[in-house]
């Protein structure tokens, strides 16, 4: 995917640009970020601001006092600031054990300036100051100049930038805040010789501080210097403004997706059809058996929803499953029961069986022979009891209940 860089001036609201694509680092000349977002439309855009628009300094916090100050970092710019620091947006550099380099920038500005590229098409991933198009060179000071201004990089997340009658006051006020001591080079563009000039008349006033001419120093070289800006500390896209990147398929694959997902859809609906039909069918069938079942049963109540009345059924239906498989085992006590009864002067009316409980309705002559067979029965290991005895007709009916013998 194509890159679009993007420096803007301080003066104007043009720009210069260059596109990165699989031939390399070209440049495309002057213009409006309109004009180069008409010529490369839907680009990855990296913009460089002028850095007089932004503040650069350090707090004395450390990683860890970093992580605990969240938003309240931005107080310890009161004092530097020129602005209400609530305004400011500031992101934080690596920290050392002692202190944090901070940049800060008027919120109401960087939201103007990625808005306008947004709205003329780009696809903004990474916003920064144009000082960190100066190389870094730890032991090395690259000192550059930006039309009135001059950028002076001291550091990865350090420098300063200011007018150019400031120079002398810019370099005092640098080497004042340089922490490692020893031998200093400030490196300018050698297009600027009479800035060189001045330089070296200042470092003739200190001791170990050289001036040279570099011709390295241009942005081309800048720009190329670094693999992803998008992950440079320096990055203002963070915090509330960090870049939301966009997926993008192809043509081909998004209307392959559109074509599954619309297929996977009619198989649901299907599915989903064949459901409520088989569901529709279950709903006839069991209304069917509870009718069924309330005629062979009239005496029995059902819940009144049809769902909870098939359970109740199935439900009863099981137990009277239950209760034929109990009388499959009883037709030895039956057997036993009868063999009893022979001989006994009893004429059996009437036999039940339920849950392996027999009863007899039985017709006796007297009820000495009615105890009598609850005797014999009682013998053979049953146990018998004499549930009711009546005269009808000059004869005993009675009924015994019998069960065990095992």
């Amino acid at each position: 995917m194509n890159t679009l860089f993007l420096h803007l001036s301080s003066a104007t609201g043009d720009c210069r640009a260059w596109l990165q694509g699989s031939d390399g680092l070209a440049e495309l000349g002057q213009g409006t970020p309109e004009h180069f977002a008409t010529l490369h439309p839907g680009s990855a855009c990296i913009v460089f601001l002028p850095s007089s628009l932004c503040l650069f300094t350090t707090a004395p916090v450390n990683a860890r006092q970093l992580r605990q100050a969240g938003q309240s970092l931005a107080w310890l710019l009161e004092d530097q600031a020129g602005e209400d620091v609530e305004e400011l947006h500031i992101v934080a550099g690596p920290s050392s054990e002692a202190e944090t380099p901070l940049i800060a920038i008027s919120r109401t500005g960087l939201e103007a300036v990625v808005a306008r590229l947004r709205s003329a098409g780009l696809h903004v991933i990474a916003a920064l100051p144009d000082l960190f198009l100066l190389p870094r060179d730890d032991s090395d000071w690259q000192l550059a100049q930006q039309g009135d201004f001059l950028a002076l990089r001291t550091g990865l997340m350090s420098g300063a930038v200011l007018e150019v009658d400031t120079l002398e006051l810019m370099l005092d006020g640098a080497l004042a805040e340089r922490e490692q001591k020893g031998p200093l080079t400030i490196s300018i563009d050698v297009a600027y010789a009479d800035l060189g000039a001045r330089v070296e008349s200042w470092a003739e006033t200190h001791d170990d501080i050289a001036c040279r001419l570099a011709d390295n120093l241009d942005m081309e070289a800048g720009l190329v210097s670094v693999p992803d800006w998008t992950r440079h500390p320096a990055n203002l896209l963070q915090g509330s403004f960090a870049s939301r990147s966009q997926f993008k398929m192809a043509t081909a694959l998004r209307r392959a997706a559109i074509f599954i997902a619309a297929a996977f859809a009619l198989q649901l609906l299907a599915e989903w059809v064949h459901y409520g039909y088989y569901r529709y069918q279950a709903g006839k069938v069991s209304e069917r058996v509870v009718s069924r079942y309330k005629a062979l049963y009239a005496q029995e109540k059902l819940p009144a929803n049809r769902d909870s009345a098939m359970r109740e059924v199935q439900k009863r239906m099981r137990g009277k499953r239950n209760e034929g498989g109990g009388d499959a085992s009883v037709l030895p006590t039956l057997t036993r029961v009868a063999e009893s009864l022979q001989g006994s002067g009893l004429a059996t009316q009437r036999v039940d069986v339920m849950g392996g409980v027999l009863t007899l309705d039985v017709s006796a002559r007297s009820l000495a022979e009615l105890d009598g067979i609850k005797q014999r029965l009682d013998g053979q290991g049953f146990r018998t009891e004499i549930v009711s005895a009546n005269n009808q007709g000059g004869a005993i009916r009675g009924r015994l209940r019998v069960e065990g013998g095992a």
